[in-house]
């Protein structure tokens, strides 16, 4: 208790250098703490997406995951529904557009078929879905909507042409909700890709077991050598955006170390050099070394942990503005795991550590007497 009551004194008698630093963590650690949960709940909507889909098989074209610019013949859908234990399969064409009048870029077109599932599991806000005889007609998602300005009724333009928007519906998926919906013939002929999707989502009857998944893989792998067949979680995984995401997240958490580090080093130095004849007293009445150890790294971790909580606050702060503007709210949830708050004070406390490694090392070398002539 003493010690600890010693520790809170000699941070809060530096009140300007020990705000300095715990906000300079705080920056780190709201830095990490809002990429990685972006970075996270990127993946886990994605996945969360195809789950609930019923997906358990992802098919694209080879050259990586999300290929928008090559397509897949529908006819090779015809021949997947046709093998045993298939029980789904939903072909989609994908596009990405921009609103540059309301400064919405990288805005998701999804082209389905009337018959599409995904049409009858998103809820209607207001208007209708997509019927036969229909032409020009689009839907919007909720979020678009609302970031364009556009209700039932009004037009839109896609393509260099106008359409009407007939429907505006939500979904559990953040990324449909700021999506545009088209009917799939009229999206191939936009795109001059007639009788092409972008890939397939192929669910198995789960009455077959993981055996038949596998065995599901690989036949319909062998129809084209030009196919990718993987399960929906590993196709996730190896989406070429949320890697990047994820490398940023690692890199700007490898940076807040290295900065956070030399931050509380430095403050942990001129610390001890100011309480060089404190440090020698209790040396002298008999603390040992590895006590004034320990007061060193209890300070530098209480400074840490200080920063992590200001710094989490920060991030979540940060993704629920991101998810309030018009140009990231169809990417960005704004919701942030309690595991990314964790990893945020795991790194704060690494930081701790490590900053406090060097100023204890050197302060553990001193004699009582060296520390009061110094």
């Amino acid at each position: 208790m003493f010690e600890l009551t010693m520790v809170l004194k000699n941070v809060s008698l530096r009140p300007a250098r020990s705000l300095l630093t715990v906000l300079g963590l705080a920056v780190a650690v709201g830095a990490v703490v809002a990429l990685v949960g972006i970075a996270t709940r990127f993946e886990d909507s994605f996945l969360d997406l195809y789950r609930r889909r019923g997906g358990d098989l992802v098919i694209q074209r080879a050259g990586g995951a999300v290929q928008l610019s090559s397509g897949i013949d529908e006819s090779l859908g015809q021949r997947i529904r046709r093998l045993p234990g298939v029980n789904k399969v939903i072909g989609c064409l994908m596009d990405m557009i921009s609103f540059e009048q309301a400064d919405l870029f990288a805005v998701l077109v999804n082209g389905w078929s009337l018959d599409c599932p995904v049409l009858d599991e998103v809820t209607i806000v207001s208007g209708r879905r997509f019927r036969k005889g229909d032409r020009k007609v689009v839907m919007l998602g909720k979020t678009l909507a609302a970031n364009l300005g556009k209700h039932v009724g009004d037009e839109v333009e896609l393509y260099s042409e106008p359409f009407k928007v007939i429907g505006i519906f939500d979904s559990f998926s953040i990324f449909e909700s700021g999506a545009v919906f088209v009917q799939l013939d009229e999206l191939q002929q936009l795109m001059n890709r007639p009788h092409h999707v972008t890939g397939y989502i192929v669910g198995v009857d789960k009455t077959a077991g993981t055996d038949r998944v596998v065995e599901l893989q690989r036949q319909i792998a062998s129809m084209d050598p030009l196919l990718v067949v993987l399960p929906s979680a590993e196709f996730v995984r190896n989406i070429a955006q949320i890697r990047v995401i994820r490398t940023m997240a690692w890199i700007t958490s490898l940076i807040a170390l290295v900065i956070g580090t030399v931050g509380i080093s430095n403050t942990m130095i001129m610390s001890i050099l100011e309480r060089r004849a404190e440090i020698g007293t209790l040396r002298a009445i008999g603390w040992r070394t590895l006590r004034v150890v320990r007061l060193v790294c209890s300070e530098s971790l209480v400074l840490c942990l200080c920063g992590a909580a200001l710094g989490s606050l920060l991030g979540v702060l940060a993704t629920r503005v991101l998810a309030h503007l018009p140009m990231t709210s169809g990417l960005v949830d704004g919701q942030i795991g309690a595991a990314v708050i964790a990893e945020g004070f795991g790194l704060a406390i690494l930081t701790g550590c490590l900053g406090a490694m060097y100023p204890a090392v050197w302060v553990s070398r001193w004699t009582p007497l060296e520390a009061m002539r110094r």
